[in-house]
């Protein structure tokens, strides 16, 4: 489904993803890992649009993606959910969840996600007339990948998701994933909280300054020696 090869992305002069090649086959979960700075969110970010490749190529579903921009890929199918959920905090939890669906020009197609997306996360239906900003930070979460499912994409694409969560609600946003994928939707995470993610994944690359060095599938990544020490404290 969707293809990154040998990839190189810049900020300035600066380096932040290097001839980096992954691979994502539908209805899997990809994980990718590493420590802060290794280049996952520039990795997310230029597969999105929102960063343009100085070298490689993009595709998705057998077309080239990375010349197009970031509302071009949402429209083909693909939907990215950013490291720091980028809500609009005074809309009510409703109106952040429309404007997932503004790509979609009938009334029916606006409104058929909403009850998938409510049976992911019944709190975002409790809530729907409050704040985004009212929200706890779990809570903003499923926000905003509810309304990343509103576009009704093929492949999720999650940045940290976990990241800002009360511990006991990391629980229900994996779950919320695993039940995503189940439900059709290919998925790409980025995260650090290895030992979960790699639970729910089938493959995993890990990155280091901006370099796949590693790959394969999640059990084996888990039980690399160099991995349990590096990243699980073992």
């Amino acid at each position: 489904m969707l293809s990154v090869e040998t990839v190189t992305t810049a900020y300035g002069g600066l380096i932040a993803l290097s001839d980096a090649s992954i691979n994502v086959a539908q209805g899997e979960i990809v994980a990718v890992v590493g420590s802060n700075g290794a280049g996952k969110s520039t990795l997310l970010k230029t597969i999105a649009g929102l960063e343009k490749p100085r070298t490689g190529e993009i595709t998705f579903d057998g077309q080239r993606i990375d010349p197009l921009s970031a509302h071009e890929t949402t429209a083909l199918g693909l939907a990215y959910v950013p490291e720091n959920r980028r809500l609009f905090p005074r809309l009510s939890v409703e109106d952040n969840l429309r404007l997932g669906s503004y790509m979609h020009r009938k009334k029916a197609d606006r409104e058929a996600p909403l009850g998938r997306v409510f049976a992911l996360f019944p709190k975002l239906k409790e809530r729907l007339s409050q704040r985004a900003e009212t929200l706890s930070g779990g809570e903003q979460q499923m926000l905003a990948i509810g309304r990343a499912l509103m576009t009704r994409p093929r492949l999720l694409m999650l940045d940290e998701p976990s990241q800002g969560i009360m511990p006991k609600l990391v629980d229900e946003i994996f779950q919320a994933v695993l039940a995503i994928r189940d439900s059709g939707v290919t998925v790409l995470i980025v995260e650090q909280r290895l030992a979960e993610t790699l639970d729910i994944a089938e493959r995993a690359y890990v990155l280091q300054t901006g370099r796949v060095i590693l790959s394969g599938s999640a059990s084996n990544i888990r039980a690399n020696p160099e991995i349990q020490k590096a990243y699980l404290g073992i």
